[in-house]
């Protein structure tokens, strides 16, 4: 059984709901901008072109059936409040609250009329169909159509508001972007050229498009300034590989220049103290040391000029070529260093074996005595025999622990 008392909420409620939907139709009215792109009386009308007259000029048409719904919305609305208040009149007060919780809850709203073509029509069908919607289900419609309006225009606002600073950022950017790729000799980045192009024409749009400049701007002009800031990074992380490589590069020329310089002393001595030279290596040629010289100096030259990945594909077969005489270098320098080291092991060896003569009592043995001459003659002229001298030693050596 339907109460006064629920009917009084329903009819309470609807107020409620129906102060609120007027009160933001109006402020969705009184902005600025609805203002504007509707061409209110007194305000600068704009013609709208691309993207944005596409999503605008439906969302116009919109608010405009908001309030032609408006209107339908309130009209059961206020004929149950006239019931209500005409109810003790009545005598059956059970059929007024029958027929107000009807207007409030039933399909009491007539949305539209739809004729139905002759040549749809069978016998029984009517020439025109009425569609009805409850209050409910017109103000759930309303809310959703409401907000998706709401939402355009608010979107034009904000474009309007922030992309002039955006573009002009965006700007400042770039130039950035451009000075720093000077610094590292990059030259005209092309992406910045072609976001030049685009932010000029942009410009101009602002007014008359600006959801579709703000768009375009994150489709085409944030990701050409993305490339052209991962480019600059790029750059300027190979110039500092490139700088990193280039002092590796001159340590490890160093080390090499010094160790052919020790080994040029030791291939040498070598030749001047030892008898036998077939076991010596040639240090480095002086002309290989050269034209490696000249090309890393080459592609020190080319750094400048900012060409880096060639510099860094050259610099990474010098250091191959660079390595590989390093290492053969060593190898020489080991060779030839051998004979000498021998050489100062015999010498060692005579003496420690003459002072364990001395220590046993046959430091005057006649043969151990003219073993230690021969071995000394030969250990202390240049060039030195070394076969023989091991072999004279080792007589030497094999006589005292005879004894």
């Amino acid at each position: 059984m339907i109460t006064i008392e629920h009917v009084d909420q329903l009819l309470k409620d609807w107020k409620q709901n129906v102060n609120l939907v007027s009160q933001n139709l109006i402020d969705l009215q009184d902005l600025p901008t609805y203002q504007q792109l509707s061409g209110a009386p007194g305000v600068l009308n704009i013609h709208l072109i691309g993207v944005t007259a596409a999503q605008v000029t439906p969302a116009l048409e919109t608010i405009n059936d908001l309030f032609q719904q408006f209107d339908l919305l309130v009209k059961p609305i206020e004929q149950a409040n006239y019931l209500r208040k005409q109810m003790s009149r009545f005598l059956g007060a059970e059929k007024a609250l029958q027929e107000i919780e009807t207007l409030l809850t039933g399909a009491s709203i007539q949305l539209s009329v739809v004729q139905t073509p002759f040549a749809h029509r069978d016998l029984l069908t009517a020439a025109e169909t009425t569609t009805t919607i409850a209050p409910a289900q017109l103000l759930s419609m309303m809310t959703q159509r409401f907000q998706a309006a709401r939402d355009v225009v608010l979107a034009v606002d904000a474009a309007w508001l922030a992309l002039d600073s955006m573009l002009i950022n965006a700007e400042t950017e770039m130039r950035s972007l451009q000075q720093s790729a000077d610094l590292i000799n990059q030259g005209s980045l092309r992406e910045l050229v072609q976001a030049h192009h685009v932010i000029a024409a942009l410009h101009d749009r602002i007014q008359t498009d600006p959801l579709g400049v703000k768009l375009e701007f994150e489709q085409t002009i944030q990701p050409l300034i993305a490339r052209a800031r991962n480019a600059v990074q790029q750059g300027v992380q190979q110039q500092g590989q490139v700088r990193e490589r280039l002092t590796i590069a001159h340590t490890l020329f160093s080390q090499l220049q010094a160790l052919h310089q020790q080994n040029l002393v030791a291939f040498a001595e070598s030749q001047e103290k030892v008898v036998d030279h077939s076991l010596l290596q040639n240090p480095t040629a002086p002309e290989h040391l050269a034209a490696l010289s000249q090309w890393l100096t080459r592609l020190e030259a080319k750094s400048t000029e900012g060409l880096v990945s060639p510099v860094l594909i050259g610099l990474e077969n010098w250091m191959t070529q660079l390595r590989s005489s390093l290492a053969a270098e060593k190898r020489a320098y080991s060779a030839n260093l051998k004979p000498l080291e021998t050489r100062r092991e015999l010498r060692g060896r005579l003496d420690a074996l003459k002072a364990k003569a001395l220590a046993r009592g046959l430091s005057e043995d006649a043969t151990l005595v003219e073993l230690a001459a021969q071995a000394k003659q030969l250990l202390y002229t240049r060039p030195t025999p070394l076969d023989a001298a091991i072999a004279v030693v080792s007589h030497y050596e094999k006589r005292l622990n005879g004894h």
